[in-house]
């Protein structure tokens, strides 16, 4: 944070802490805050520039600019995955309700 910045965010905790204490009106408030953050902008009335949302922006443009490299269309076989956690899950409890069983069979 430039040493201008900071200035003003010590003039906004000051007007805030004068507001909140009830030494001036909201109105005042509202126009000496509007006073504080119009004296961020420089002198043409534009703010400065997020440099890296601008670039993150300027290479996405540039990705979508390039046209894409299509593959041949050529049919892939569907390739199916098999959920192991569920049903190594299911078959645990399959045999633990067996083996159970078992136990209950021989204490009889």
């Amino acid at each position: 944070m430039s040493e201008r910045e900071q200035r003003i965010n010590q003039g906004l905790r000051v007007l805030d802490e004068a507001h909140y204490s009830g030494r001036i009106s909201r109105e005042e408030y509202r126009k000496r805050r509007r006073q504080l953050l119009g004296s961020l902008c420089d002198s043409h009335g534009i703010t400065a520039r997020n440099t890296l949302r601008t670039r993150i922006t300027q290479q996405g443009a540039r990705a979508a600019a390039v046209p894409a490299v299509k593959a041949p269309a050529v049919p892939h076989p569907v390739q199916r995955t098999v959920a192991w956690k569920p049903l190594l899950a299911f078959g645990g409890g399959l045999l633990l309700c067996a083996l159970l069983l078992y136990w209950l069979m021989q204490v009889n």
